[in-house]
């Protein structure tokens, strides 16, 4: 049987995959990419794309544990196996590159991922609910149970215990999270962490956070006069219970995450880059519709009007039926043309005219022509030249 859980570290994206690439904790073997050249040039392909995006702040990766009950009859290969298996068939991982590493260094055989959290498809910034979370343990079960291996009750542990959402490199971290899921910390703190997790990763800004915390029942001391930010728990607060305040740098002392000023500020401005993202993205894909659709309406009045200037030179010789069929065809293609362009209007008008001027000088040279042979015609016939 395998469990999930979501590790959380202030540790850099570098030190974060060299851990996991440790050679005297994985063979060479054991070691994957997902969307990635090598495994071992993760680092660097993971940093491009985060230049290549300009999102080289904030968060910079995820990541997470698949790991197997010490009794499991389970070999790493096998566990390697069902790790790559578990990613390829994730969907929360598709446009992102993931290092997965397989450890067999304890007593038991567990594989890490380290997603980047920027995709390389379309730039944008890893986001998961607790929700998404369970649909990956629930993948893990699925995998697992299909490969013949057995299956931990939902929400537990090997030991029976309840399933940890997240964890972390320290052993002194790792027991503070017990000591909290077990009731042995007050349960607040856990509380007030979760809530701001939640809050940050949907505000764009300082005040729109805030906000969303008070609306959860949660109070925000955000002062720039003051180096910490205060947060409370507004509930236990109005019951007189003492213990319902806790600092920032608290919360990053027990689990080991950024809830410092900067790093909230940072999410913050992520968030609304995004969010400017794909409103200019919805605002082009709309301009672009609307070009279009002018498009097609005026080419539609150039071939009207072609077709009436044509009409009326349908006395010409066939010579000149077969030049207007000509130009209608070159206009057609000119309606393709203009059809598919994303130029501006100005150049589509400029194009319309020149064609419009083109398709009049051309029948104006043609009906010349066509005058002339009649009066030379005309000539020959008075002269007597002239044959049926």
């Amino acid at each position: 049987m395998a469990i999930i859980k979501a590790v959380s570290s202030k540790s850099s994206i570098k030190i974060a995959i060299a851990y996991v690439s440790k050679e005297e904790k994985t063979e060479h073997k054991l070691l994957s990419g997902y969307n990635l050249s090598l495994p071992e040039t993760a680092y660097e392909e993971m940093q491009i794309t985060k230049e290549i995006w300009n999102k080289t702040d904030g968060r910079t990766y995820k990541h997470y544990i698949q790991s197997f009950a010490p009794d499991e009859a389970i070999t790493p290969e096998q566990a390697h196996a069902i790790a790559k298996e578990f990613v390829e068939s994730c969907t929360q991982f598709k446009g992102f590159e993931v290092l997965i590493a397989t450890h067999q260094d304890r007593e038991h055989i567990h594989t890490h991922f380290i997603l980047n959290s920027v995709s390389f498809e379309d730039g944008h910034k890893f986001q998961q609910k607790s929700t998404e979370l369970q649909k990956m343990k629930d993948l893990s079960d699925k995998i697992c149970l299909e490969h013949g291996f057995s299956l931990t009750h939902k929400g537990k542990t090997f030991d029976g215990a309840e399933r940890e959402e997240t964890t972390a490199y320290k052993k002194e971290q790792y027991r503070l999270l017990q000591r909290a899921e077990q009731g042995e910390m007050e349960s607040y703190v856990q509380d007030i962490a979760l809530a701001v997790m939640e809050c940050r990763e949907q505000s764009k800004s300082r005040e729109q956070f805030i906000n969303m915390m008070n609306a959860n029942d949660y109070g925000v001391i955000w002062s720039d006069n003051h180096k910490y930010i205060t947060f409370i728990d507004l509930a236990r607060q109005e019951q007189g219970e003492k213990q319902c305040k806790i600092r920032n740098s608290k919360l990053e002392k027990y689990y080991h995450i950024d809830f410092s000023k900067e790093g909230l500020e940072s999410e913050f401005a992520d968030n609304a880059r995004k969010q400017q993202e794909e409103y200019n993205q919805a605002v082009r894909a709309n301009t672009i519709a609307q070009h279009g659709r002018a498009a097609v309406i005026d080419t539609r009045t150039v071939l009207k009007e072609s077709g009436t200037v044509l009409d009326q030179s349908a006395t010409f010789s066939s010579k000149l039926r077969l030049d207007r069929d000509n130009t209608r065809i070159t206009l057609r293609r000119a309606d393709i043309k203009v059809e598919s362009s994303t130029a501006s209007r100005a150049d589509r008008e400029t194009e319309q005219e020149r064609l419009r001027a083109e398709e009049s000088r051309r029948i104006a040279e043609q009906t010349e022509r066509e005058r002339k042979a009649l009066a030379e015609r005309s000539k020959k016939k008075s002269r007597g030249g002239f044959s049926l």
